[in-house]
C-alpha cells in the first residue's frame, strides 16, 4: 500500500510522462472545454454523454443536425463530435453551417459512413478528423484531446509552455 506521499510523487511523474502529454493538461482541458456531440441514435449519445462528461464538464447533445446548431449558437462551445447521417439535418449540413459561424471551431466526424462522397465533402469543409465506427478509444480521445489542447492554446493566446511541458507538446 502506497503512502499519500508516494501517490503525490506518483501523480507528479505521470504529469511529464512523454508518452502521455495529455494528462499534463487533462484538469485545465476538463474545465476549459465545451464539447458538443450530436447522434441521432440515442444509446450510443447516452454513452458519449456519459464518457465525455468524466474527461470535460461542459458536454452538450444533439439528436440531429438541426438540434446541433440550435445548441451550439446557445452555449460556447469548443469542439463538435458528430455523425454523419442523422433525421432532418445530417452532419456535413451541420458542420457547414457551424463552420459558417465559427471556421476554428474543430469539428470531428464520428460515423460508420466511410463512404467516398461524405468524406470528400468532410475534407472540404476543413473538418478537424475522421473516426470510424466501432472506435478505439485510444484513438478517440487522443484525437480529442489533440483538439481541445489547439482550443486552449487558441484561447490561451500568451500561453507559453514551461520546458518540461513544452519537452511534451
Amino acid at each position: 500500500m502506497e503512502t499519500a506521499e508516494e501517490g503525490t510523487k506518483m501523480e507528479e511523474a505521470a504529469k511529464y510522462d512523454k508518452s502521455n502529454w495529455r494528462s499534463v493538461f487533462a484538469e485545465e482541458l476538463k474545465k476549459n472545454t465545451s464539447i458538443l456531440c450530436v447522434e441521432d441514435e440515442a444509446i450510443i449519445l447516452e454513452g458519449m454523454r456519459i464518457v465525455l462528461k468524466r474527461r470535460f464538464n461542459a458536454v452538450y447533445t444533439a439528436t440531429n443536425g438541426k438540434e446541433g446548431i440550435e445548441v451550439f449558437n446557445n452555449n460556447k462551445i469548443d469542439i463538435v463530435i458528430t455523425d454523419i447521417l442523422m433525421p432532418i439535418m445530417d452532419g456535413i449540413e451541420m458542420a457547414t453551417n457551424i463552420k459558417n459561424i465559427s471556421p476554428d471551431t474543430p469539428i470531428l466526424i464520428l460515423s460508420a459512413i466511410s463512404e467516398e462522397p461524405f468524406l470528400k465533402k468532410a475534407a472540404a469543409l476543413g473538418l478537424y478528423d475522421y473516426i470510424a465506427k466501432p472506435y478505439c478509444d485510444d484513438e478517440f480521445f487522443e484525437v480529442l484531446y489533440r483538439a481541445a489542447f489547439e482550443v486552449y492554446k487558441r484561447k490561451n493566446t500568451a500561453f507559453t509552455p514551461s520546458p518540461e511541458i513544452a519537452e511534451l507538446l
